[in-house]
């Protein structure tokens, strides 16, 4: 066996499946890429371009935009990408972005690569080394450096998911070891589609991942052909090996559920059935959850909505965003605190704010408040003029909404 570096995706692919393990890692079966994976391909390789002319010219002028767009095109022709709507989204992503790149100080380091290619090799105190790429590394002040990684995924994670993100852990570790000047390691999630998301780890928390990455590299490193038995999930129809596994062909033939009609039914029969109707429906709710969990990853893998009819299926999530009261406050003189302090929440800030869109921008520049996501659901929408569109407040609340079970 070749020599093992841990990377989040070999970490992803041995905990969801050994048998998918062995058909990537060991067997080196050739892979399909998907549409979301196309998309963030030519959206990270413009958004690389776009880092290297700011770190040499310190801005992106209308020119250096047009030379940005236009390589997201040549990329993305490369990439194969077939849907136009997909094709425009990548488009729009880049452009919000370089609208708003400066962050920091400066830029140090952009796709800085480890552990492969020429870039460094970075081992932990346990010996594991590890493979990767880092988006971005910014020093954000003397003291901070901020490590971004971009992603291009419809949903944003929960809090806790960025607290046990892999792939922050092992960015966050290799910042430590690559950065050591810097006291203060910020981790951000660029959602390209939303807004920066941002986390830490404590020392704690980073010497608990490093006995954990030693635990996951052990066995790696014992791990043998017996052990690659399929493990069903409901990664398993966008599983790019499922044609080799038995245990998936299995779990796709369907039962068939006929029921009696119950006009003429004596009663120990219809006791009966109604015994068996309660088992049944047992088993329908378990394949809801089923069939839901798997639209979820399908929109979250492909990141293409589900359609039927005019309707499609999509994902949808509240955020949530609570203020500091005593930092906001501050920003106010007598006569605005006057027209908020009788109940300074949400509703009155915002109502205050959309009066005066200047307070917003102290707000941002005081971090006078935070927002956070809800673990997302299912819902149902209309499609207009093709292509499925936000819908009004109105709408929101009235359509069909299916909460993603756990």
């Amino acid at each position: 066996m070749s020599e093992i570096k841990l990377s989040a995706t070999r970490i992803e692919t041995f905990l969801e499946c050994k048998f998918k393990y062995h058909c990537n890692y060991i067997d080196h079966l050739p892979k399909v890429s998907n549409p979301a994976f196309r998309l963030g391909t030519a959206v990270h390789e413009a958004l690389d371009l776009a880092g290297k002319i700011w770190m040499e010219k310190g801005m992106i002028d209308s020119l250096a935009k047009k030379r940005i767009i236009k390589h997201y095109h040549k990329i993305a022709i490369q990439e194969g990408i077939q849907d136009m709507g997909i094709y425009k989204e990548g488009e729009q992503l880049i452009r919000n972005r370089i609208n708003n790149f400066e962050i920091g100080n400066k830029i140090l380091g952009l796709e800085v690569k480890f552990g492969f290619m020429g870039g460094p090799n970075i081992t932990t105190k346990q010996g594991v080394p590890l493979m990767g790429a880092i988006d971005k590394a910014i020093e954000y002040d003397e003291d901070t450096i901020l490590i971004v990684d971009y992603k291009t995924s419809k949903t944003a994670p929960t809090g806790d998911q960025l607290k046990e993100n892999i792939q922050l852990s092992i960015y966050d570790l290799v910042a430590s070891i690559q950065w050591p000047q810097y006291k203060r390691i910020i981790l951000s999630l660029d959602m390209l589609k939303s807004e920066m998301l941002y986390t830490y780890r404590t020392e704690a928390q980073r010497a608990h991942f490093e006995e954990y990455l030693k635990d996951i590299y052990d066995a790696m490193i014992k791990f043998t052909k017996k052990e690659a038995k399929p493990q069903l999930n409901v990664f398993c129809p966008w599983c790019d090996y499922k044609e080799y596994c038995e245990e998936y062909k299995k779990a796709c033939k369907k039962s068939d559920y006929k029921f009696l009609s119950t006009v003429s039914l004596p009663d120990e029969e219809l006791i009966k059935e109604w015994r068996e109707v309660k088992s049944i429906k047992k088993i329908l709710e378990m394949r809801e959850q089923e069939i839901e969990m798997l639209l979820t990853e399908k929109i979250k893998r492909f990141d293409v909505n589900p359609k039927h009819g005019e309707e499609e299926v999509y994902i949808r999530q509240n955020s949530r965003t609570t203020y500091d009261k005593e930092k906001i406050a501050k920003l106010l003189d007598y006569d605005e605190f006057r027209s908020v302090v009788s109940s300074i929440d949400k509703r009155s800030i915002e109502s205050f704010m959309s009066k005066n869109p200047a307070f917003r921008a102290k707000l941002e520049r005081e971090q006078a408040f935070t927002t956070s996501y809800t673990s997302p659901f299912l819902a149902m929408r209309k499609i207009r003029n093709g292509k499925g569109e936000p819908v009004s407040d109105d709408e929101e609340n009235t359509a069909e909404q299916f909460p993603i079970k756990d």
